[in-house]
């Protein structure tokens, strides 16, 4: 046999028992970041799947699956701060995306070194994650199939505690009569929370010269109750209350008259608040509709009709 095929064929022929080690392609992973239900009324602030293992040089998108605000925040030395989809992260620095509000806006990371790395939403206190990065070539525990089948019983599991719980507020609610109403209801859980993004009940009927309490039973998310024309400047325009609001109280004696609460809510490190409850007195009959100004695009809008 020549040399040179002699070369070749040792080249490429392998002994029995053998094997040729090929070098494990980077792989990207995905998790979804919060989950709604279909009328997005309630949330699930939660990372689907929040705790996954991946190996040195692999890729981990997160995607926004809801309307709720989330981001996906790597604190690193009491800092924050945001970094371009796909930049590399080794632990050394802090890492995040902008605000997420919109469903199929993405972020994602490359992991080049070995370690665990958790990470947060900075809107939801509880709402946390967890990276596990592993040597190159290692197995993985689970594959990315797997995890979306975890995902999919977790989501549904929060989903029903979610519509148990807003069932659970109108009961509550309505067996307090009608002049108390409740401005969110939510839950925390160790590893993200629920959200009830509802007035309960959306329609109230009282009678003029009677007065309505709306109590914010959610423990982190912030509510408006707002009148008329809401304040400009987007949803955090209406943080503070408006001039003709005294010690969370208001009087409203036409429909179309502009009242807004301020953020009620219970007390937040994260912004301002005034209460946890607001309360209008209504003088006049009429047709009053108003609305949460965060959360009015997703649907938290309500009315009260007053009769003579």
């Amino acid at each position: 046999m020549a040399p040179l095929v002699a070369v070749a064929l040792s080249a490429t022929l392998m002994l029995p028992g053998t094997s040729m080690a090929a070098t494990p392609k980077p792989l990207k992973w995905l998790v979804s970041v919060g989950g709604q239900s279909p009328d997005k009324g309630r949330q699930t602030n939660f990372f689907f799947n929040r705790d996954i293992t991946v190996d040195v040089g692999d890729t981990v998108q997160w995607t926004q699956a809801t309307n709720e605000i989330h981001t996906v925040t790597f604190i690193v030395n009491g800092q924050v701060t945001q970094v371009p989809t796909g930049s590399d992260f080794d632990g050394s620095a802090a890492a995040g995306s902008p605000q997420f509000d919109t469903p199929g806006q993405n972020f994602s990371l490359r992991f080049t070194k070995a370690g665990d790395y958790n990470y947060v939403c900075l809107i939801h206190s509880t709402m946390n994650g967890v990276v596990h990065v592993q040597p190159q070539g290692q197995s993985y525990p689970k594959t990315q199939a797997q995890y979306d089948v975890q995902s999919n019983i977790l989501r549904a599991t929060y989903g029903a505690q979610a519509a148990a719980l807003q069932a659970k507020g109108l009961v509550d609610a309505v067996a307090k009569g009608r002049s108390q109403n409740t401005v969110g209801i939510g839950k925390l859980l160790s590893t993200g929370s629920l959200a009830v993004l509802r007035f309960l009940p959306t329609q109230n009927v009282i009678h003029a010269g009677q007065t309505v309490t709306w109590n914010n039973l959610d423990p982190e998310t912030p509510h408006t109750i707002t009148f008329g024309t809401e304040p400009p400047g987007g949803p955090f325009g209406a943080l503070e209350p408006s001039s003709n609001v005294t010690n969370g109280q208001a009087t409203i004696s036409s429909p179309g008259q502009a009242v807004n609460s301020g953020f009620i809510s219970q007390p937040n490190p994260a912004f301002p608040t005034f209460g946890t409850t607001f309360s209008v007195k209504f003088t006049t009959p009429g047709t009053y509709p108003y609305i949460c100004a965060l959360h009015d695009d997703l649907g938290m809008v309500g009315t009260i009709t007053v009769l003579p």
